[in-house]
């Protein structure tokens, strides 16, 4: 069976996408390979524990996806991989740029209030609540930063900031939105037949159904007796890069075995 996108809600592309963003092709391939084979021998099992037949055709249609789309045979999910890390650490410079600059507006908002500066208060109250909202867009973060640029900027604001890490914040929130912008746009460049936001999706799938096998195989392990299990459906290849980007819903502690 080819693999339809769409048919994916827009709610669940963008959680695929989300979890498919940390991971290299190259590498999601290989545990959909290894997972696959374990569900040769262990499919009814998993079966009477909740991992369903449909998912095994699923993770099988992503699978071919990948292969089809070049990953195995070219540099193209190296190039992805080195990419994805690039991005993750981008969008880590970002956030902790983005908590500076709240935390350093925050201080000085308080100072002009206290002092009169009702004017430059207000500017800054409305900065922090435009900014109370994290972004899941690499383009959006990157424009909130420079929104709390321009307000740390200000002349009476800039004034109170600098003797609280406004200077240092200034430039994190430069640093980092260049970082961002430039690793955003490079994925966009390490696209196959594929688009690079369609190869991310397609990561997610394969990354969530087996974490599915691994978790639904634990419990058959356990309820079972059978330890094998475990062994055939450790995430050998997909260990979990950060928690920031591990799916809530499952148990994502690496396996063992």
């Amino acid at each position: 069976m080819p693999l339809d996108l769409t048919t994916i809600s827009p709610k669940g592309r963008d959680r695929y996408l989300r979890i498919g963003r940390a991971y290299g092709s190259s590498d999601t391939l290989k545990q959909a390979n290894k997972t696959l084979h374990a569900l040769d021998s262990y499919a009814s099992v998993l079966l009477d524990c909740g991992f369903a037949s449909e998912d095994v055709v699923l993770l099988e249609a992503a699978r071919n996806a990948l292969i089809d789309a070049g990953v195995g045979r070219d540099e193209a999910a190296g190039k992805k991989r080195s990419t994805s890390q690039a991005y993750l650490a981008a969008t880590t410079e970002a956030k902790a740029a983005r908590a500076r600059a709240r935390s350093v507006l925050a201080a000085t908002h308080r100072v002009l209030e206290d002092a009169g500066y009702e004017d430059a208060a207000r500017t800054v109250e409305t900065a922090l609540d435009r900014a109370s909202v994290l972004p899941d867009d690499a383009e959006k973060l990157a424009t909130q930063l420079d929104s709390l640029r321009a307000t740390l900027s200000r002349e009476t604001v800039v004034e109170v900031a600098k003797k609280r890490g406004g200077m240092t914040a200034l430039l994190s929130l430069a640093a980092a939105a260049a970082s961002l912008r430039n690793a955003a746009e490079a994925r966009e460049g390490t696209g196959t037949q594929l688009s690079t936001e369609q190869m991310d999706v397609i990561d997610g799938i394969i990354v969530t159904l087996c974490r599915s096998a691994r978790n639904t195989a634990r419990l058959a392990a356990a309820s079972q007796s059978q330890p094998a299990l475990l062994k055939a459906f450790a995430l050998t290849h997909i260990k979990p890069p950060s928690r920031a980007v591990e799916d809530d819903s499952a148990d994502d502690a690496p396996a063992t075995g």
